[in-house]
């Protein structure tokens, strides 16, 4: 689930922290899940299954299919919302999540939905499951943008069965070219050098990954 951006002290190539990159952002997310579930509740819990920050229903656009009867992966599932729904259209899926306390949440929403499966307190740079487990390996503004793509990739590959498929939905290497520090904003100027987006550290929140 994407976050709302927090703040404006923004930069590419920034030194490695010494916590890792996962474990600041599972610390991040364990402090902010509260806050953001409630803040998102209505726009990212609608009763079908939709795309993004503009919620484009997966019924018009149908990029993951009849999930009925496979085995589905969530990256960074959150409060799992979107594998609730999957759930309930015959899918068997698991959900994953950097974070224990979105995992609460998670937990909660399948308790009200009467449904039950598997959640996985992990990174999605290091997922500890077999190999060929999933027909379907997918993330919505979850994963794809708090784990680099250089190990959450070759991830999802190693986890799909043949001819499996990868789905993400993320931002756009503009929100972090046109971004204006001191305003806070996004503007029509380019500020970063495109070839050069990667890893993406916020001097109060979570190192994010944009990689064009």
């Amino acid at each position: 689930m994407h976050p709302s951006r927090r703040s404006a002290r923004s930069r590419s190539g920034s030194p490695t922290p010494s916590l890792s990159d996962f474990e600041r952002n599972r610390a991040f997310w364990d402090r902010e899940s509260d806050s953001y579930q409630e803040t998102h509740r209505e726009h990212i819990g609608r009763p079908e299954p939709r795309w993004g920050l503009w919620q484009l229903p997966e019924s018009e656009l149908g990029i993951l299919g009849d999930v009925a009867g496979k085995d589905v992966l969530e990256l960074g599932c959150g409060a799992a919302q979107w594998s609730i729904l999957l759930a309930q259209a015959g899918a068997r899926p698991v959900g994953i999540d950097n974070s224990e306390r979105q995992l609460g949440h998670a937990r909660a929403g399948m308790a009200a939905a009467g449904l039950d499966f598997p959640l996985i307190h992990a990174p999605a740079e290091e997922i500890p499951l077999p190999g060929e487990s999933f027909d379907v390996v997918f993330a919505d503004h979850g994963a794809n943008r708090f784990a680099d793509p250089h190990r959450w990739v070759p991830e999802a590959a190693r986890l799909l069965r043949p001819r499996g498929l990868l789905a993400f939905s993320g931002s756009t290497p503009f929100e972090v070219m046109c971004w204006n520090d001191s305003a806070e904003r996004m503007e029509p100027f380019l500020r970063r050098d495109y070839f050069g987006l990667h890893r993406i550290e916020d001097d109060d929140g979570p190192v994010q990954f944009e990689l064009p």
